[in-house]
Formats: C-alpha cells, sequence, structure tokens
C-alpha cells in the first residue's frame, strides 16, 4: 500500500468543509489538534492550542477561509493548551465561545472577553445559519470534572477533546498511518492515568455509542477514520485512575 503523505505545515482537510489547523512540533511526545469547520459564512474553531502556538493555527485558517467568517469557537474545557490563545483570537475576529459550565468559571483567567455560552446538558447546540448543527455531550471527569465533546451531525465526526488522546514518539495525522498496536499503546499511555476512572469513561462511551461516528478527531494524537466500534471496545477495557499509584512510598 502506498504510503499516505501529509504536509502538516498546511491546513488539512480531513472532510468535506473541516480541516486539521493543528500542529506537530518534531520529536515532541505530545502535540495538539485544532480543528476548523467553515460552513457557508460562517467558521467554528474547534481547541484553538495554546498562546504559543497561535501563529501556527491563525495562519493555517488565513489559508482557508477569511477572518470575517469565523463566528464561533468551542472550548471542551480549560487547559492552556487548548484554550490559551483564544484571548489572541479575539483580537483578529468578533467570536462566540461554547465551554462546559463547569470550566466557564476559569475563562475569565485567560483575558477571554467574549460572550460565552456555558454548556449545561446534553444536547445542547451550535446551530449554522444553514441549518447544520453541532452537538454537545458533557463528558465530566474526562479528564476535567467540566469537560465536553462536540458531534457534527452532518459530517458524522465526534470531536473527542482528550478522549482518544494519545502520547507519540511517532506521530502521523491518522492512527492508520501509525498502526493499531503502536497507536493503541500510545492511547493507553494517555488515557489511563489521565482519565479518572472507568465510571468516567463508560459516561462518555455510553452516550457516544449511540451516535453514528464515521471518524474522532480528538485534541491528543491520531485522528481515528477506522473501525470506529473497535476502538470503543478497545476503551471499554483500558484501566482508569492509574495516576493514583504515582509516588507511593508504601508508608
Amino acid at each position: 500500500m502506498k504510503k499516505e503523505c501529509l504536509d502538516y505545515k498546511k491546513a488539512i482537510e480531513i472532510a468535506p468543509g473541516i480541516y486539521w489547523v493543528g500542529y506537530n512540533i518534531k520529536n515532541k511526545w505530545f502535540q495538539t489538534n485544532a480543528y476548523l469547520v467553515v460552513e457557508g459564512d460562517e467558521a467554528v474553531l474547534i481547541d484553538p492550542g495554546s498562546q504559543t502556538d497561535f501563529s501556527k493555527v491563525f495562519t493555517k485558517i488565513k489559508s482557508v477561509c477569511s477572518l470575517k467568517k469565523l463566528k464561533h469557537v468551542i472550548l471542551h474545557h480549560q487547559d492552556p493548551d487548548l484554550c490559551g490563545s483564544t484571548s489572541k483570537f479575539e483580537t483578529v475576529a468578533e467570536i462566540f465561545i461554547y465551554v462546559p459550565q463547569r470550566a466557564a468559571v476559569f475563562i475569565d483567567f485567560y483575558g477571554i472577553n467574549s460572550l460565552i455560552n456555558p454548556i449545561s446538558q446534553d444536547g445542547e447546540v451550535l446551530e449554522f445559519k444553514t441549518g447544520r448543527k453541532l452537538r454537545f455531550f458533557l463528558t465530566p471527569y474526562c479528564h476535567s470534572p467540566g469537560a465536553m465533546v462536540t458531534y457534527d451531525e452532518k459530517s458524522k465526526i465526534l470531536f473527542s477533546s482528550d478522549i482518544f488522546g494519545a502520547f507519540y514518539n511517532r506521530w502521523e495525522l491518522y492512527a492508520d498511518m501509525v498502526g493499531n498496536k503502536t497507536h493503541l499503546e500510545s492511547v493507553k499511555s494517555f488515557m489511563e492515568p489521565y482519565m479518572a476512572s472507568k465510571e468516567a469513561v463508560m459516561n462518555f462511551v455510553n452516550k457516544a455509542e449511540k451516535l453514528k461516528i464515521k471518524m474522532i478527531c480528538p485534541q491528543h494524537g491520531s485522528i481515528i477514520r477506522k473501525d470506529i466500534s473497535g476502538w470503543f471496545d478497545k476503551l471499554k477495557k483500558m484501566r482508569y485512575g492509574t495516576a493514583l499509584k504515582e509516588g507511593e512510598t508504601g508508608l
């Protein structure tokens, strides 16, 4: 099979009107995925990234659409690696922010001044003028008490935030480019210590398995575009909360 070659310095269209605008730092085991959904004269930026990497994401967005289209920003939780650059995006576009209610209380500490829609229950939506809907589902303790995922009803893509995230020695955009065995170990290395409990993860699984999903786009790691149900089965078998054992002295 011919190896797929992708230019990670550019925005990559992963589905019609949906772009990976993240960044891959060479020789780093931890990288971040930002995504852009463009529909008509509106665009939604999902988990824009850290403050230090604003220019990388900003440049890719400009290559895809006019900044006049950028209307909404989705922040799946409050960590700086995904929302640290939001205040900088406020200087180039007038945006409206969607964030889990429990995470919203921390947003002011990033110097963010835009209007915020705090998501407090499953099924709330961001609706485009065209009628296309992005639907939110709360995922508490995966890994933050205030966390959520986003489902695009049109493309059937699940933007899963930290769920299905991964630590890598060798990163590629798509999991099947890395190989199932390698990717599974990379996902386990992230998920098992960072997710609070199996109960928390199964809360997500029970919601997500009711959706028709064609692709899973996490904030960290690689995009899953094959064997979606198989990857959910793998998620069910992992051991979560393993960080509880770290630092034990036996006293």
